[in-house]
């Protein structure tokens, strides 16, 4: 049998009731569910939507909350970081071979066109978010 807590949002197995109730666990407002209720709401939710608990004690599909402005802010940063650090892995070589004065003049081209585009990527407005707009990858 399955057990539906809308406490906790969450499914509990009558297996374990001895294991939970044991540790002090096994949720008050546990409710037995149908095994079609189970199989609708534990596994992938549709897409835009987030398991609750309904009125009536019962799982539901809810719509899940659009980020905030802050969040998509977070989260253009964290793709700034990422697009760097690749930038960066990509030049390192060449950075090394200028130093050492063995790049080609084709690395030395690409080099230049790299730091063009970190120089971009660092002067990107994050704030915009999440109307971002990214340079594009230079060809490497």
């Amino acid at each position: 049998m399955k057990y539906y807590s809308a406490i906790n949002n969450a499914f509990y197995e009558s297996d374990f009731k001895d294991a939970y109730d044991a540790a002090g666990s096994w949720p008050s407002d546990a409710a037995e569910v149908d095994e079609s209720v189970f199989d609708e709401y534990s596994g992938m939710p549709p897409a835009g939507k987030a398991r609750a608990a309904g009125e009536d004690g019962l799982p539901k599909w809810v719509d899940v909350p659009a980020p905030s402005h802050d969040i998509y802010v977070a989260m253009a940063e964290t793709t700034r970081s990422i697009l760097l650090s690749v930038a960066k892995d990509t030049i390192s070589i060449w950075q090394s071979e200028l130093l050492l004065g063995t790049i080609s003049d084709g690395d030395k081209a690409s080099l230049t066109l790299w730091i063009a585009y970190i120089k971009e990527v660092q002067t990107v407005d994050t704030s915009t978010a999440p109307d971002v707009s990214w340079p594009d990858t230079p060809a490497a």
